[in-house]
């Protein structure tokens, strides 16, 4: 019975603290009570008593009922009875049986936690000397108790379980002559250093004591297999507390050990310990990497080189081989840059390693074995049988470099693709299957990292993610596929290749290797989609046999295939000459057993559609093959009982078949059946949102579906009846769908539904969600083009709310453009609300007279609009009437105006210059020089105006005005009064030049050439007020500068070179590189910049501030810009070099202002920091591969220690880089830095809320962190970084912040 028990004692215990192992009919006990009890002590004392009874199942009871009484109560225990019970439950460690000693160990942990500190240091040194010189029998009881006990004690005791196990254990593993307390000590210190390693008491012993004791015992002979790893488990743990210096002298030690090592076996143990290590304390590690690195290599070449010996010592080379590899996957991933000096050799290395298989010969038979449907290679090409081959170790762990390389590495790709895609691609053919499979994945994650993945997307119809024309059955534009980095080219060269290969793996007799060769194939349809089309047909059997396949895996991955390659077809003919024999198959798929088969079946079908009928006039005869599946989708839209992605699945397909088959006779009786469910899924609660979808789908197909006509009242009515939802992103669905609706089918929807739709949009027209004002605006759009009865209705219900919204300071964007839109189409029906009306209405400035004057200038802007989109609708005489009244209003305006009349002469001057955007009124008599006079108004506000309205008639009649403007600008004196009047001018110049690059329709080419012989002309104007000694009129010119980048390319770059090489005057230098700023902003091609990118550079290095800050403007505008961007590449890392320069903190830029009563003190600065850090975050975005390293996070802690606006940007800098994938491995042992600037940061803005302070400011602070935090958490949490874990619980502790989390958890938070 004793050997017994002490053979599986650790298992029941271990079984025990998961919940099993417990007598059966017992488990109810653990059941927690529904709210704390009270403390029972003569139960407790009968318990106790009970837990000594012969019987072993009341002793049992009697523990879990006393574990279940202390645990639930609210009551402290005396100390004398804390005693008692755990000396109780101590005892019932060394029980005969195996069920009480495992409900022991549990109960023990659980119980001792609510126990007085004094009572869990007993405990605990208690069970650290039974582990060291209890009874042999029992002493993996008492080590696993005691790492339970560890792993439940919260924070708050660290220092007690330190100070009591602690030296315990090391004196075990050092002092102790049995190896079996060796290893347990040693298994107990390793969860100690997990758990508690930051503690001060660890970070104070004499951490070079430990390691050493650990490498002593690492170092014997006599160890163990067992003991050995886990010293080396425990020696990793460790080393990511060790302090730099004794982590320091442990590599050197290790290294020594190392070269000295005698045998292979003990060469290993230290190799695979320096893995460890690298694993656990990451980018630390990096400095060694000099000495490691070289080692490393030259043994993996001495035991790979030469013949094999027939031995045995084979083996242990290559697990020798196996452990450097291994370390060198860990150095790729988490010292990406001290590894670079080494990749070649390494590269070299694992090329070769990837085939190395010395018990193989080629004998080149290999391709006919596999073509035959052989798998199993003959015997003569081996030498030893594949039990005694262990070198597909070396293979695996040389795949696992090249992962590494692909994954840690993107900077390199393109060198890693063309050496390695073609070896790889002829390893599919390897031997092992194990192998054969991470080969498939090495190159699956190639095929990954070769592009930059849009957002997910449904189906074709999402326009948020596409690119290009509409040029296929839907009015939107197609999916583009995933974008491509530079270096995909060279995976894309030997896709021939790869699809030959893989198409001899998916006729493989091993289900395994199939399953792996299709996943691959899934992957790069998923990536790759537009390259693996044209070699479809060559795959096509196998991908029918997998879907014939019983495995549903191999089902549900051949129709991701399908749905992949159709939603991004390139070449229409490929899919139609394969529908005969894909379409049956997926039919039958969509009645498989399993609903994921059944969801994919209906989406690839609904991808599948679109490449039978590439154009509405393309239409092939393959389309008939889905004629059956719209009695399918019947069936599912019917059935209330199948799985809600099916529903979801069926609602889409159907959604796509109409859109591509609504018009085609064949399809009508088949599709007039799905109507009424069609109908009944957009009233249903759980369905509606993706039926809302599908009708959307089919609203914005070129094809006209004469068969919804039946069913068009009823969908109206339920959409204007759902806008009453409180959802807002379901109401701006409906809304959406509704624009669509009725402007496809509004002709056919009978008054009545039209009437609730404008009576059910009506309230929502309002200044407070703009988005969902755009949308109802372009409903009531819609409705009146569809239908002019309804006339009357509009004008009665929609435009009294949509005047009112125009005198709102908040309206701009495509809100306001589709307001512009209503009121034109509106005044095109005068009978029935004439132009007086809305002239009247749009010119009452009234109600902004004690708004602000910035508000005031954006609603007088926005009514001059409206009033130019009602004249410009109306017939031309009243155009010419609405023209003289503006003119008479600007004339009558006197030298001192009242502000009623300044605001009217305001309103009148806009209108005019935004009528003449589309009107030629230089013939006008009056208008010119009404304007010009107008420049020299006393009210700021008239003279702003006129110089805008000056400009924007320009536009509409640039053979005239734009000579004016010039001759003007010259002409102008040279004092004061002149010099505003310059500026004005230069301002009505600016404008000419800005919407005559911007617009981009017929006249685009007009405006160029009217713009172009006048360019001699400007030029010296704007190079003269270059050096103006005002910013507004430098802003000024540097955007004219810009501008006519793209008007006359040559002439302005040939003005621009001096501007930015003069020495004379800072400004000058500023203001031409703020010009690259407006050029790029406009998205201009990169020739148009490229050629000033060296003295761009340049003048990072300037000396002057303000020029140092315009070139990061400027530059931060390039890189977001995407068509400039790629000019910067590679000079990414000259300008992150100047931004950590300019990120740092000067005192001689701060000052001091004395205010009379106290001062203050003003960081000059402050501007060029906050650009410094906003160009590091564009940096990021445009070239993650070179910027995404350890380096941002000292940028980051520098910046959390600044002022509160750059902590803002860095706080989104962090949220950035965490985003890239392939950037965690290198940060992440960065991760414990952020702990002490979050936390002061933190307990900062939680004081000023507790004191009152600043409460609006702090709590946006809180939630910009927690934002943050909320970002790095999952990172910490997956890689075990428990200091960070630590400190995220201590902070949570904290109400404020913690409320804070949980909004920013949940994305309620609001800033």
């Amino acid at each position: 019975l004793g050997c017994n028990r002490a053979a599986s004692a650790g298992g029941k215990a271990a079984e025990a603290l998961s919940g099993r192992g417990v007598p059966k009919g017992r488990q109810e006990k653990f059941a927690p009570s529904a709210e704390a009890m009270s403390m029972n002590a003569p139960m407790v004392s009968q318990l106790l008593e009970e837990m000594e009874n012969w019987d072993k199942d009341k002793r049992f009871m009697a523990a879990s009922d006393l574990m279940q009484e202390v645990t639930m109560s609210n009551q402290v225990l005396d100390l004398h009875i804390q005693k008692r019970v755990c000396q109780a439950f101590l005892k019932q460690l060394e029980d005969q049986s195996i069920d009480v000693q495992g409900n022991a160990v549990k109960c023990l942990a659980k119980i001792v936690c609510k126990f007085q500190e004094q009572q869990i240091g007993e405990v605990l040194a208690k069970l650290s000397q039974l582990v060291i010189d209890g009874k042999p029998e029992v002493r993996d009881i008492y080590a696993t108790c005691l790492k339970g006990l560890l792993s439940e004690l919260p924070s708050s005791c660290s220092l007690l379980a330190c100070q009591n196990v602690l030296r315990k254990m090391l004196t075990g593993i050092t002092s102790h002559p049995q190896v079996e307390v060796k290893e347990e000590c040693t298994d107990v210190f390793h969860d100690l250093l997990k758990r508690f390693g930051d503690n001060r008491v660890v970070q104070w012993n004499d951490q070079e004591e430990m390691a050493t004791s650990l490498l002593s015992l690492l170092k014997s002979k006599q160890s163990k297999s067992s003991l050995r790893k886990k010293v080396i488990a425990c020696i990793g743990a460790l080393s990511a507390v060790l302090a730099d210096r004794q982590l320091d002298s442990l590599m050197r030690t290790l290294l020594s050990d190392v070269r000295s090592a005698s045998s292979k076996a003990e060469k290993q143990k230290y190799i695979q310990c320096i893995g460890t290590v690298s694993r656990n304390v990451g980018f630390r590690i990096g400095q060694h990497l000099r000495d490691i690195a070289p080692l490393f290599l030259q043994i993996v070449n001495q035991a790979t080189e030469g013949d094999i010996s027939m031995d045995g010592e084979n083996e242990q080379d290559h697990e020798v081989v196996e452990n450097c590899l291994n370390a060198f996957e860990s150095f790729v991933l988490r010292c990406s840059k001290e590894v670079a000096p080494h990749l070649d050799e390494l590269c070299n290395v694992t090329l070769s390693l990837i085939s190395y298989d010395p018990n193989f010969y080629d004998t080149g038979d290999a391709d006919n074995a596999m073509d035959d449907g052989f798998d199993e290679f003959d015997d003569d090409g081996l030498v030893d049988s594949d039990d005694d081959d262990n070198s597909w170790k070396v293979r695996r762990a040389a795949l696992k470099v090249l992962a590494a390389m692909v994954k840690g590495l993107p900077d390199r790709l393109h060198e890693v693709y063309g050496k390695f895609a073609t070896p790889l691609i002829a390893r599919f053919s390897e031997r092992e299957e194990s192998v054969k499979l991470d080969v498939f994945n090495t190159f699956s994650e190639m095929a990954q990292s070769a592009v930059i993945k849009n957002q997910s997307a449904v189906g074709p119809t999402s326009a948020s993610v596409t690119t290009g024309t509409a040029n296929g059955v839907l009015e939107v534009a197609r999916l583009a596929p995933p974008k491509e980095r530079p270096a995909a080219q060279n995976l894309v060269s030997v896709m021939p290749s790869c699809v030959a290969q893989l198409n001899k793996q998916l006729r493989s007799k091993a289900l395994k290797t199939r399953q792996g060769a299709l996943a691959l194939v899934r992957t790069l349809s998923e990536c790759l989609p537009q390259h693996l089309e044209p070699h479809l047909p060559l795959v096509q059997d196998e991908i029918v046999r997998a879907m014939r396949e019983s495995n549903s895996g191999m089902r549900l991955d051949a129709l991701i295939i399908i749905r992949h390659l159709s939603e991004y077809y390139a070449s229409p003919a490929v899919y139609q000459q394969l529908a005969p024999q894909l379409c049956p198959l997926m039919l039958q798929c969509c009645n498989d057993s399993y609903y994921k088969s059944i969801a994919q079946a209906l989406c690839a079908i609904g991808t599948y559609v679109y490449p039978l009928r590439p154009s509405v006039k393309d239409v092939s005869n393959q389309l008939m093959e889905m004629e059956p599946v719209f009695e399918v989708l019947r069936s599912k839209l019917l059935a209330t009982d199948i799985d809600q992605e099916v529903k979801e699945s069926a609602l889409e397909c159907f959604g796509h078949l109409v859109a591509c088959t609504g018009d085609l006779p064949a399809f009508q009786s088949s599709m007039q059946g799905c109507l009424s469910p069609f109908v009944e899924r957009i009233k249903n609660d759980v369905t509606r949102s993706t039926a809302i979808k599908a009708l959307r789908t089919i609203c914005v197909s070129q094809v006209h579906v004469s068969t919804l006509s039946a069913i068009l009242p009823a969908v109206g009515a339920q959409l204007s009846t759902y806008l009453s939802q409180n959802s807002r992103a379901f109401r701006q669905q409906c809304l959406d769908s509704l624009v669509h609706l009725v402007r496809k089918y509004g002709g056919s929807m009978p008054p009545e539904t039209l009437m609730q739709i404008l009576t059910d949009v009506t309230p929502f027209i309002t200044d407070t969600d703009l988005y969902i004002t755009d949308l109802c605006v372009q409903v009531a759009v819609q409705v009146l083009t569809a239908s002019h009865q309804m006339a009357p209705t509009v004008v009665e219900r929609c435009v009294p709310a949509v005047l009112v919204v125009c005198r709102s300071p908040l309206l701009q964007g495509s809100a306001l453009d589709s307001i512009l839109a209503f009121l034109s189409k509106v005044a095109s029906h005068g009978q029935h609300c004439p132009f007086e009306r809305l002239r009247k209405e749009l010119s009452d400035t009234s109600p902004v007279a004690t708004a602000q004057a910035q508000a005031q200038r954006h609603v007088i802007g926005t009514l001059a609009k409206g009033l130019a989109a009602v004249v410009s609708a109306s017939p031309p005489e009243i155009q010419a009437e609405a023209i003289q009244h503006f003119l008479g209003k600007v004339q009558n305006c006197g030298a001192s105006p009242s502000p009623e009349e300044a605001r009217q002469c305001e309103l009148s001057l806009l209108a005019l210059g935004e009528t003449g955007k589309s009107t030629d009124l230089s013939t006008t008599p009056g208008f010119c020089d009404s304007l010009l006079k107008q420049l020299e108004s006393s009210q700021d506000e008239i003279r702003l105006a006129a110089a805008l309205a000056l400009g924007y008639a320009t536009v509409g009649a640039m053979g005239t005005l734009l000579r004016v403007v010039i001759d003007n600008v010259q002409q102008t004196g040279a004092g004061a009064k002149g010099q505003k009047t310059q500026y004005l001018l230069l301002t009505s110049l600016r404008e000419v030049i800005a919407i005559g690059v911007t617009q981009r329709g017929p006249g685009d080419r007009s405006l160029a050439e009217h713009l172009r012989p006048h360019v001699p002309r400007v030029l010296p104007i704007l190079n003269q007020y270059a050096d103006s000694n005002e910013e507004s009129v430098r802003n000024v010119v540097a955007e004219s500068l810009g501008h006519l980048l793209m008007v006359d390319q040559d002439a302005v770059l040939k003005a621009m070179s001096p501007l930015l090489a003069s020495r004379d005057s800072w400004r000058v230098r500023a203001t031409a590189v703020s010009a690259v700023r407006f050029a790029a902003a406009k998205h201009c091609p990169s020739s148009t910049i490229e050629p000033l990118k060296d003295q761009l550079l340049q003048c990072l290095g300037d000396e002057e501030l303000q020029v140092r800050k315009a070139v990061l403007h400027s530059l931060n505008v390039a890189c977001l810009s995407p068509s400039c961007a790629e000019i910067f590449r590679g000079d990414a890392d000259r300008v992150f070099e100047q931004i950590k320069q300019d990120s740092k903190q000067r005192p001689e830029l701060i000052r001091e202002v004395d205010l009379g009563p106290f001062k203050h003190k003003v960081d000059d600065g402050l501007p060029l920091r906050k650009f410094a850090y906003t160009v590091c975050t564009s940096l990021l975005s445009a070239y993650p591969e070179q910027m995404a390293s350890p380096a941002l996070i000292d940028l980051v802690l520098q910046g959390l220690a600044d002022n509160e606006d750059v902590q803002v940007i860095c706080c989104q800098l962090l949220q950035d880089l965490c985003a890239w994938n392939f950037a965690l491995y290198r940060i992440i042992g960065r991760i414990g830095d952020l702990v002490e600037p979050f936390d002061r940061c933190i307990m900062r803005c939680i004081k000023q809320v507790q004191a009152k302070q600043h409460v609006g400011q702090a709590m946006d602070m809180l939630r910009l962190y927690a934002r943050t935090l909320r970002v790095v958490e999952p990172i910490a949490e997956t890689n075990q970084h428990k200091v960070f874990v630590d400190f995220m619980a201590r902070i949570m502790k904290d109400n404020v912040f913690a409320q804070v989390y949980e909004q920013a958890s949940s994305g309620k938070d609001v800033l």
